[in-house]
């Protein structure tokens, strides 16, 4: 990898994990990381690879949910948070916590207001 390449992935983890630290959330759908990310032209792909490697590092837990209503089905239900070292040894339950916590909000508030049909 060039160090072009090596920059842009390093910004990108940077600008992935201040996406994550924003607004006091613990937690955040990864589709509101990554519309914070376009205003730093860091796309999808570029996105991808830098939680990916943010996850290898264990800086980030990320957690796919998914929803059986059809409105969903292509719809990115991932949700991230960090992984707050200050937990100790139960940092990654924590951020697992966080991420349920987040889920279990936005489910409730979506099934509570959305109508099939």
């Amino acid at each position: 990898m060039n160090e072009q390449a090596n920059f842009g992935l390093t910004s990108a983890k940077k600008a992935v994990v201040d996406a994550l630290r924003q607004r006091s959330k613990k937690a955040r759908f990864i589709t509101e990381v990554t519309a914070s990310l376009r205003r730093f032209d860091i796309g999808k792909d570029k996105m991808e690879q830098a939680l990916s490697e943010l996850q290898s590092e264990g800086v980030v837990v990320v957690r796919d949910n998914f929803c059986a209503d059809p409105h969903l089905a292509n719809v990115d239900l991932r949700v991230a948070a960090l992984v707050d070292e200050s937990e100790g040894a139960n940092a990654q339950v924590a951020a697992l916590k966080e991420i349920d916590l987040a889920w279990s909000k936005w489910l409730g508030e979506y099934l509570a207001n959305h109508r099939c049909g």
